[in-house]
């Protein structure tokens, strides 16, 4: 093998060393996924609202307190109608024409769903899922990519939260990985979830009180204290 070729290949080495860790970076966070999305109609049965599962399994070795986020779905045909609108709208103002249009799409539609989701304590390795319901009538749009705003976010090991803006990955059903990397978890596992995690808040907040107590306890036998010692100066003077 000729010098030129050796470092070629050494070259070639680091890259794909390189892509490798890009890649095993990429995949330490949190995956999540939407489904069982149901439409909910009203008494005229039109649809108003979405009721959807979301769920997160950590993969990452970092145990999270807490995380809330913003989720953001793009209607491109609405958005694209409002474009045009506003795009006619700016040709008629500069020409001959000098039509209003009776109405904008955009008085009542944004082009966009917007739905909060707060996660409870989720370790390394557990996966959970949520319940929600979404006022909208466009559950179609629930599946589709999103863009996904952390809007707050608490580790264990006290690290920056703002490392968690780039650690949730939210997996679409034509990936994969929305069939394969998810575990199956019964309504009895889901229910066994949700009483450990109230029994950690209610122990939690026991700690609370104890830890309250003694600190009431302390200070109440330092006054005591400083009681005795400014007593025991008195009569000595």
């Amino acid at each position: 093998m000729s010098g030129n070729n050796k470092i070629f290949m050494g070259f070639m080495a680091l890259a794909l060393a390189a892509g490798v860790g890009s890649a095993a970076r990429a995949e330490d966070g949190v995956l999540f996924k939407i489904h069982d999305v149901v439409p909910i109609k009203n008494a005229d049965g039109n649809v108003v609202s979405c009721e959807m599962g979301a769920t997160f399994y950590n993969r990452s070795s970092k145990d999270f307190l807490n995380a809330a986020l913003t989720l953001v779905w793009a209607d491109d045909v609405v958005a694209e109608t409002i474009n045009q609108e506003e795009r006619n709208s700016r040709e008629n103002k500069y020409s001959s024409k000098k039509k209003t249009p009776r109405y904008s799409t955009a008085t009542y539609d944004s082009g966009t769903i917007s739905h909060n989701l707060r996660l409870p304590s989720l370790k390394a390795k557990q996966q959970l899922t949520l319940k929600s319901k979404i006022a909208t009538d466009k559950c179609f749009l629930l599946l589709n990519d999103m863009e996904i705003n952390v809007t707050d976010c608490s580790l264990s090991d006290l690290e920056n939260s703002s490392v968690c803006n780039n650690m949730f990955r939210f997996i679409g059903p034509k990936n994969a990985e929305y069939y394969s990397e998810f575990k199956q978890i019964s309504p009895e596992e889901e229910e066994k979830q949700r009483i450990l995690q109230k029994e950690k808040q209610e122990d939690a907040n026991e700690r609370l009180y104890e830890n309250t107590i003694k600190a009431i306890k302390t200070l109440e036998d330092q006054i005591e204290d400083a009681q005795k010692t400014y007593s025991g100066s008195s009569q000595k003077e």
